[in-house]
Formats: structure tokens, C-alpha cells, sequence
């Protein structure tokens, strides 16, 4: 007799059985065209013996054989969900899928009349409870920059205008975190910040809106501003000047910026021919950059300031490109039964 992964008794036994790890399959992607960049997997949670890029690029051929070109993952989700989108970015009448490229899981989104306008994708939202995947919510902009939000609660879509935040949008993808949607936007006078949306909100609206300066407001930053996460939260880095040239990475908590580590890495002294790639998802003193001139990786332990240059990259790496790391979480959630396809 086979074990069903959605009895309770399963779920809590395995979850009390890794409640004590700290290392899961996890990858580094480009935001441009999906190319894994860095890839950990085969550890204690899951032991994968293929890379989370891998079982995404998979299900992406054997899903759409004949079309596979023309899809694109657009968004990643804290709970191993993905977002999968029609190309060009901008077009109407998109089909729209969520799916789980590890067990194989995928339905299709609903049309409704606002998807034949010109539409973007933005992300998807999750509300879980007890290890169950109660709802997620596909979230778009549309022409004039409102929220289409579709509830897999409700099979419904819904149009909501969220007048608080910026509206232009930077380049790069948007972050599932807790409920909640960040991306990184431009005021009108042309400073980044941090937009959060809230789509489990409570109270009179059914979105809630948070905008975030970066802690270096109003300083010149070696790097473009971009974030990633770390153990279910946004981290941002950057080499700022203190008194001297300094690589500084904070944790954004309940709206505010916490400073996790200042130093003084060696590669300021030589030249900057590096780009930033972001945090290691479980350790917030770890951080990744790529060399240019060696063409290879190079981690940074904060703890010490030592570096070393890695060899476990996928794929080279251009400058102007940005990065997130895809996390493979305790729970494989089982996708509600919406319109399932697969």
C-alpha cells in the first residue's frame, strides 16, 4: 500500500523528522531567460538527484512539447510553486498556469475579460496552514497599472487599485514571501524602494501596501539595488562607504532594515570586476558574487571576510542581468484542484 503524502500523520512525522535541518535543494536563477546559475541539491531534506533548474526546464518540455518556446517561468513562490506565463511579457488574452515542477503537479488559470487587455505578470501569493496549500493568488498588472488578483479560494478574478505604491517597476522579479508580493520600484523623483503587497490582508482593504527605503538611501551604491532572501526574509547587500568602502548586508523585518554584517572584502582593493548575485537562502554570512575576470564563482564569508572561487556555476553570466534563489521548501504542497491539468 502506498503512502499518501496528505495524511496528516505522514506530514508531521516527516516534518518532525527534518525539523532540525538547515539545508535544502535550493538554486540560483536568472531572472532574464530562467538559466540556473548555481545549483545545491541531493541534501538531508529531499536528496534530489537532479537540480531544481532541471526538473523546472522538464516539466516546462514535457508540459508544452510543441510550444515550449513561447512559455516562460515568470515567478517564483516560497512554497516550490512557479508561475508559468505566455510570452512576450506584455500580451493579451495570456493563458496562465501554477504548477509544481517537482511532483508534477499544474492547472490552468482561468480567463476572464480583463486578460484580454494587455496584462504582466507580477507573482503568486500562498496562504498555508498545518503544511495544506489552502489558496494561492495570481497576481498581474494591467495597461494602467491595477491588480488583477485571482483567488483559487473563489475561482474568481477580482480588479483592485492600490494607490500607495510607485508605479514604475524595475527590472528585477518580484519575491513571494509569507502571503506577500516585493518588488523593487522607481518614485517619481527616481529613487528605488521596496513595494510589499500584503494579498492576505486584513481589515477594510483586501491588499495591503508597504513601501520600504533601502538603507542606503541617499548614498551611491557600487552595485543596482536587487535583494534576495534568506531563511523567509528579503536580504539586501551592498558596498557602501562608511569611513572607508565597506560590502554591508542587512534583513528587512517588519518593515525595517536590520544590519547583519559590515567588511571590508579584499576585491575592493584590487578592482571591481565582480557582480553581485545575492545570499545564501539558509546562511545570511554567506554571500555570492561573480568575477569577471576569472569567469568563475566566488563566495564571501562574512563571518571572517575570506573568499573562495567556486567552481559549481551552470552557466556564465553577463553584467545587467539579476538573480533570485529558488528554494525547495520542507513540504511538497499539494496544488488545490483547480482546473488540474497534470
Amino acid at each position: 500500500m502506498g503512502i499518501d503524502r496528505e495524511s496528516p500523520y505522514f506530514r508531521d512525522l516527516f516534518r518532525s523528522m527534518h525539523q532540525n535541518s538547515h539545508t535544502s535543494s535550493w538554486s540560483l536563477m536568472s531572472g532574464k531567460d530562467g538559466e540556473e546559475v548555481v545549483a545545491h541539491y541531493g541534501c538531508n531534506t529531499w536528496g534530489l538527484e537532479q537540480s531544481l533548474g532541471s526538473y523546472i526546464s522538464s516539466f516546462l518540455t514535457k508540459m508544452f512539447e510543441t510550444e515550449k518556446n513561447k512559455y516562460i517561468v515568470w515567478a517564483y513562490n516560497d512554497v516550490g510553486l512557479i508561475l508559468i506565463s505566455e510570452l512576450p511579457i506584455w500580451v493579451t488574452n495570456r493563458s496562465l498556469y501554477v504548477a509544481n515542477p517537482v511532483s508534477q503537479e499544474c492547472v490552468e488559470i482561468p480567463s476572464h475579460a480583463h486578460l484580454k487587455e494587455v496584462s504582466c505578470p507580477l507573482g503568486i501569493a500562498t496562504r498555508t496552514e498545518n503544511g495544506i496549500l489552502l489558496d494561492y493568488r495570481v497576481v498581474l498588472f494591467d495597461e494602467d497599472l491595477r491588480l488583477l488578483i485571482y483567488s483559487s479560494h473563489t475561482g474568481l478574478w477580482s480588479l483592485n487599485t492600490v494607490d500607495s505604491y510607485p508605479l514604475a517597476l524595475y527590472t528585477q522579479s518580484p519575491i513571494s514571501l509569507h502571503g506577500s508580493i516585493h518588488w523593487i520600484a522607481s518614485t517619481s523623483h527616481s529613487v528605488d524602494v521596496v513595494v510589499s503587497i500584503d494579498l492576505y490582508a486584513t481589515g477594510t482593504s483586501s491588499v495591503q501596501c508597504r513601501v520600504t527605503s533601502f538603507p542606503d538611501f541617499g548614498q551611491h551604491p557600487k552595485f543596482n539595488r536587487s535583494f534576495s532572501t534568506c531563511q523567509g526574509s528579503l536580504m539586501y547587500m551592498n558596498i557602501i562607504k562608511v569611513d572607508e568602502d565597506k560590502l554591508c548586508v542587512w534583513r528587512l523585518n517588519s518593515g525595517e532594515w536590520q544590519l547583519v554584517s559590515e567588511i571590508t572584502p579584499p576585491f575592493i582593493d584590487t578592482g571591481f570586476e565582480y557582480i553581485q548575485l545575492g545570499t545564501n537562502p539558509f546562511d545570511a554570512k554567506t554571500v555570492y558574487f561573480w568575477s569577471m575576470k576569472h569567469q568563475t564563482l566566488l563566495s564571501i564569508n562574512l563571518h571572517n571576510g575570506k573568499f573562495v572561487f567556486e567552481t559549481k556555476l551552470l552557466s556564465s553570466i553577463n553584467p545587467g542581468l539579476f538573480f533570485h534563489s529558488v528554494v525547495l521548501p520542507q513540504w511538497l504542497y499539494r496544488i488545490p484542484n483547480t482546473m488540474r491539468i497534470v
